[in-house]
């Protein structure tokens, strides 16, 4: 009895084996497509332009490759297809033009507005302000920021978010020189506000976690630094030390974009929004509520309003 009994156990053992190993088979293939792609698991604060370089290929191949916009929000734990690298071989030429100015590809502003600056940074002055399709070559890449010249000579760095490969059709590629105080910002903050103020209602939904930085789950100020973080200005994880930030703004004086920060449940101040106009501001606001749209003016958040700061 005992040697039958032993040998269906080694029987069924190796029923177990070959299972195990034909999953294991099963899960390999999935991660590599009939095309040789492969499979990426995005992973927290990933973005298309990371992925992109990790790989050596573009957002926007990335984006075609899994019907997706080049500039979506990425989910947290979501498989992306990346392109074989034959296939991007083959593409190569077709979509990265050469720059004018030289060697290395070109690059072109997706948006209107853009800045180029004196440094990787919201800190550093503003060279000249990009007009959307604007052209330059990409010289390097500077963690979030990429250091491009532009055909008149200029060099300087931008947000590479706001980038995408390629030559841009605009005629000129600056529409005015400034420094970060003159009225050219005036005129331009209300359009980026606008761009920013969509950015955070699309969030709207997310849920909240104590930690939470990406579009898998949020707190008030890791919500606060990724919307702000699309648009060049990188803010501390902490409400209270954002609330240290920029310049201090009256509440008669609010505008669309600005931070407005409150005493909940501890001393000092303990939480973070974006006011949206109207009195109302969006944040990421507890557990079971996420990312939701407030009233400045309603009775909770009325009397614990503590101050606001602009950023940008």
């Amino acid at each position: 009895m005992r040697d039958s009994s032993s040998k269906g156990c080694e029987v069924l053992t190796g029923k177990r084996l070959t299972t195990t190993l034909y999953a294991v088979l099963l899960i390999s293939l999935s991660m590599v497509t009939s095309a040789g792609s492969i499979a990426y698991k995005v992973k927290s604060g990933d973005t298309l332009w990371d992925i992109a370089h990790k790989y050596n290929t573009t957002p926007a191949k990335i984006a075609q490759a899994n019907g997706i916009n080049e500039n979506a929000n990425l989910a947290l734990g979501k498989y992306l297809r990346i392109p074989s690298k034959s296939s991007l071989a083959k593409s190569a030429s077709v979509v990265t033009a050469k720059s004018s100015t030289g060697g290395g590809y070109a690059v072109h502003t997706k948006v209107q507005n853009v800045y180029l600056r004196k440094g990787p940074g919201t800190s550093h002055s503003a060279i000249t302000l990009l007009s959307t399709g604007a052209t330059g070559k990409l010289l390097s890449i500077n963690g979030k920021w990429a250091k491009i010249a532009l055909p008149d000579g200029k060099c300087g760095y931008v947000y590479r978010k706001l980038l995408t490969k390629g030559a841009g059709n605009a005629s000129s590629s600056s529409v005015a020189k400034t420094d970060v105080k003159n009225t050219v910002v005036a005129q331009t903050y209300e359009s980026a506000s606008e761009r920013l103020i969509q950015s955070a209602l699309d969030c709207r939904g997310a849920r909240y976690r104590r930690g939470g930085t990406s579009r898998g789950g949020f707190d008030c100020s890791g919500f606060t630094r990724y919307i702000f973080a699309k648009y060049g200005v990188s803010l501390p994880h902490s409400s209270a030390s954002q609330s240290r930030m920029g310049t201090p703004v009256s509440r008669g004086e609010l505008k669309s974009g600005d931070l407005v920060f409150f005493q909940t449940y501890r001393r000092g101040i303990s939480h973070v929004g974006i006011y949206i106009g109207n009195g109302q501001f969006v944040h990421a606001a507890t557990y079971g509520r996420g990312v939701r749209v407030d009233s400045l003016n309603a009775g909770y958040y009325n009397s614990r309003y503590r101050c606001a700061r602009r950023v940008r």
